[in-house]
């Protein structure tokens, strides 16, 4: 499996075959996937299946997907989630896995997601740098769920051999690039959990609709999005999940890195391509555990001769170093790179104060 650069820099979730893949999105294939937290020693009780709050009269139902279709005969019991945010998605609908992977690999519940669980025991957390297939079949699945993921067919193939596997629909190009309403109602068709879905859509749809609509100026705002992580930048395609969150807000994005596009969800940049990164506003995770901008940042003289930066204009927020530690700004870096319901949820009400704070700022917030 493989790191990406998810969140801050550079990896994100689950990515069998491509080492370093995701973090861009956090940092690029910043190894965030981390390890099996069976081999770290379980400390949650066995379970002996998932919550199922699903209808079974709904089955059986039928999911096309980029490799082909799967059916599911009757009610899933023990899901397993392997794709990014899946998990956590499958937790916001009532569906509570008995196996799931962190985009990070982190080994510890998160917080916002733990309050999703309303006191269940928490899925079981593997590492996603080398799945776990034997533990994977061990928990005797009845379903897998691989849809926001690196679109890796070998890896698909090799889930659907253990039990019905559902992965993106064949529309979604970018790796990580599946919107999270058509990841919550693939998930929620796979578990039959539709109705619960109409709730949950709505009430993170409202999240975000208050935000835009007390936000203004937010609207039709350029911003360029990414982390810097390895010595290197790395920005975020209209596909990454923070950047569909941001545009939800209102924001465009940058015309001049959309252009860069190779079938990631980010792209790495030289310091002779920094000068793309000029917007209305830039988006950096570069702070470190002490909440200081890294050293390479504020030394870097290309980076901070940018118009946009010498305006003041960019927010910077906890990068690479920080999603997988038990702090604020993990819990919020982690919750705004995996997103979904539950993400949206904790992150937005902390994500609006930086945008704004950076558009009205005359002077860079080091």
């Amino acid at each position: 499996m493989t790191r990406q650069p998810a969140l801050l820099g550079e990896t994100r979730l689950i990515s069998p075959h491509r080492s370093s893949l995701r973090l861009a999105a956090f940092g690029i294939a910043c190894a965030l996937l981390a390890c099996v937290l069976a081999a770290c020693g379980s400390t949650k009780e066995d379970k002996t299946s998932s919550k199922s709050p699903g209808n079974a009269s709904a089955f059986p139902v039928t999911i096309s997907h980029r490799f082909g279709t799967m059916t599911i005969k009757q009610l899933p019991k023990r899901v397993v989630a392997i794709g990014g945010g899946d998990m956590e998605t499958a937790i916001s609908l009532g569906v509570d896995p008995v196996i799931g992977a962190d985009w990070f690999g982190y080994t510890k519940t998160r917080s916002w997601v733990k309050k999703a669980l309303k006191g269940a025991p928490a899925p079981e957390l593997v590492g996603t740098t080398q799945l776990p297939y034997e533990k994977i079949a061990a928990a005797n699945p009845d379903l897998i769920l691989y849809v926001n993921s690196l679109n890796d067919a070998a890896v698909y193939h090799k889930l659907a051999e253990i039990a019905p596997t559902i992965a993106a629909s064949a529309s979604v190009k970018n790796a990580y690039g599946v919107p999270w309403p058509d990841q919550l109602a693939t998930i929620a068709k796979a578990t039959g959990t539709t109705q619960r879905a109409r709730t949950v859509l709505a009430d993170t749809n409202a999240i975000i609709d208050k935000a835009k609509k007390e936000n203004p100026e937010f609207q039709g705002k350029t911003i360029t999005a990414g982390v810097f992580t390895n010595n290197s930048t790395s920005v975020w395609f209209p596909s990454d999940p923070r950047m569909q969150l941001l545009q939800q807000l209102g924001f465009k994005v940058n015309r001049q890195i959309s252009k860069l596009d190779n079938g990631s969800f980010y792209v790495t940049l030289s310091d002779e391509q920094l000068q793309l990164m000029n917007a209305d506003l830039i988006f950096l995770a570069a702070r470190d555990a002490a909440g200081k901008v890294v050293k390479a940042v504020t030394d870097n003289k290309v980076f901070h001769a940018l118009s946009t930066v010498r305006a003041g204009h960019v927010a910077y927020w906890p990068g690479p170093g920080v999603v997988n530690t038990n702090t604020e700004g993990g819990e919020f870096s982690s919750a705004l790179s995996i997103g979904g319901p539950l993400g949206i949820a904790y992150s937005v009400p902390k994500l609006i104060p930086m945008l704004r704070g950076a558009l009205e700022s005359k002077k860079a917030t080091e």
